[in-house]
């Protein structure tokens, strides 16, 4: 756990309360292990006590950190979060956290409805094609492919529980932090499985690790796509357009919004039109028809 970074636009208990939340999700602070003092963590942090009260309590009601009065506050177990119900067979757990990515394959990319859009692309579909951007990316900065893909697969995965809020809703709107979501989804797997996916979501959101970072410019570079396409189609789509290529951090993402830019979003077939011709004017290609 490290200091508040005054150059952190995030108020310092929010800052506190990630740090110890990461602590968690990292297992530097197992469950049952007591947090330390209030005035020792206030020290630590270098803010007032009330600060800190602050940041416990967000933990406490996010379902990470439980009081006992004149005792202290403990890390929670994890078995202890809130959970569907009681499960027989080991990998319950996994198969309901499954089930539930599946809501994402129904949940629309609200963004879009502010255009005009009636039926924009799902959440699922954004994080598959970020999913594929992600390989790209990894692969042209030399990055773990397989850590941005499956980064990029997580990274809206919370949303099956706080929806995708509209960025014209979220100077009102307060949800629980991405961490917090996954760790009650994950409640119920086995700890080996849980961590896992609580990893990849905390390395998402902290954004310090180069996968990561592509992992983010992959979330972007659809987005460009996406707006290209509904741009394509009539659509004003230019503050999107802007907002993704301001927001990318690599070199490689850059240029690839470049070539997006450049390109014709409903084209990428035509290349085939030839080769079909001369396929099937070709007496080869009449025996393969036949």
């Amino acid at each position: 756990m490290q200091p508040v970074n005054r150059t952190d636009k995030r108020p310092p208990n929010a800052q506190i309360a990630a740090s110890i939340r990461a602590a968690i999700l990292s297992g530097e602070l197992e469950p049952g292990a007591q947090l330390p003092a209030g005035h020792e963590l206030a020290t630590l942090f270098g803010v007032s006590r009330m600060t800190v009260q602050t940041a416990v309590r967000t933990l406490r009601e996010e379902g990470f950190v439980r009081s006992r009065a004149g005792s202290g506050v403990y890390v929670r177990d994890q078995a202890s979060l809130p959970v569907p119900g009681q499960h027989d067979h080991v990998l319950a757990g996994v198969a309901a956290f499954l089930f539930e990515m599946g809501h994402l394959k129904r949940l629309t990319r609200a963004g879009w409805l502010l255009l005009g859009i009636p039926q924009p692309e799902t959440v699922a579909e954004h994080c598959f094609r970020a999913g594929a951007v992600g390989i790209a990316l990894a692969a042209l900065e030399g990055a773990d492919v397989g850590r941005t893909a499956a980064l990029c697969l997580l990274h809206d995965s919370h949303q099956t529980r706080n929806g995708d809020v509209l960025s014209v809703a979220r100077a009102y709107v307060t949800t629980a932090v991405p961490a917090a979501v996954t760790a009650h989804q994950t409640s119920a797997m086995p700890t080996v499985t849980a961590k896992i996916f609580q990893d990849l979501v905390a390395e998402y959101e902290a954004g310090q690790t180069l996968e990561s970072q592509l992992a983010r410019d992959a979330d972007d570079i659809e987005t460009l796509l996406q707006a290209a396409e509904y741009g394509a189609q009539g659509h004003d789509t230019a503050p999107w357009r802007q907002t993704s290529t301001a927001a990318l951090r690599t070199s490689s993402a850059r240029q690839l919004a470049q070539a997006i830019g450049s390109a014709n979003p409903h084209s990428w077939w035509s290349a085939f039109i030839a080769s079909y011709r001369e396929l099937h004017a070709s007496p080869q290609g009449q025996t393969r028809a036949q």
